[in-house]
């Protein structure tokens, strides 16, 4: 998908205004956090990177100017152990040392419904992302995996904590004056993250763009599925790098 397609996906998905979400991937782009380059035909196909990025922009602050900054100081928080309540299923990509994006990254990448995998894909144990703007710390609560199936509206939910240990004296004073005031927290309900995603994820299925799955018709599109009547499409996100940067 090039990125008008990426920016209404995001919209739709997390209710946000169409100029608030255009406002912060502008700065992001302008930070090189974001992928970005030629316009039409030969402008990139966003990546599930640049969504888990805009997603934790969206969260962290709400403020545009400041989406670079606070984007980089969540991005890197680390799971804590010690802090978290599980088990958590497989499928959310948990280790230790793994940080508030790594998580979110494999979230978006992996494969939503895989045949077989206790627990199903990353969405189904419903995944609630939240940010502590002030408290500088994130959490992904989601269902506890009982004997084989999720306890969905548990009285104790799993959930994983994010934080940064070992701040240096400078980051340390800014958090603490983060503290004062009145404190922001915001999240996203599971169905949101999951609508976020999946577009990402029939692009890799298909092989095909989310634009051009909107724009087939019903002919063209039992041909792709029942006889694999179609080209597909060079470029897409899959093609690209998983690692760390643009």
């Amino acid at each position: 998908m090039k990125s008008s397609a990426f920016i209404k996906i995001v919209v739709d998905a997390y209710r946000v205004e169409e100029k608030t979400a255009m406002l912060y991937t502008r700065f992001m782009k302008e930070a090189g956090l974001i992928t970005s380059g030629a316009r039409g035909v030969s402008a990139p196909h966003m990546h599930p990177r640049d969504a888990v990025r805009l997603t934790i922009a969206l969260l962290a602050t709400g403020t545009a100017a400041h989406a670079v900054k606070m984007y980089q100081r969540f991005a890197g928080m680390t799971y804590q152990s010690d802090q978290s309540t599980g088990p958590h299923p497989v499928s959310l990509g948990v280790h230790e040392g793994a940080t508030l994006e790594s998580v979110l990254l494999h979230m978006f990448t992996t494969d939503m419904f895989p045949e077989k995998l206790e627990g199903g894909g990353p969405f189904e144990c419903a995944p609630y992302l939240e940010l502590q703007e002030n408290q500088r710390f994130a959490t992904i609560e989601h269902a506890p995996l009982v004997d084989g199936k999720y306890v969905y509206g548990s009285q104790k939910p799993a959930g994983l904590y994010f934080s940064t240990r070992n701040r240096s004296a400078d980051m340390d004073m800014e958090d603490r004056r983060a503290h004062a005031g009145i404190l922001n927290s915001r999240g996203i309900a599971p169905i949101c993250l999951s609508q976020c995603a999946l577009p990402f994820y029939l692009e890799r299925r298909d092989q095909m763009s989310w634009e051009s799955m909107q724009t087939e018709t019903e002919e063209e599109s039992e041909r792709r599925f029942r006889y694999g009547d179609f080209t597909p499409e060079k470029g897409l996100w899959y093609d690209r790098d998983l690692g760390e940067g643009n």
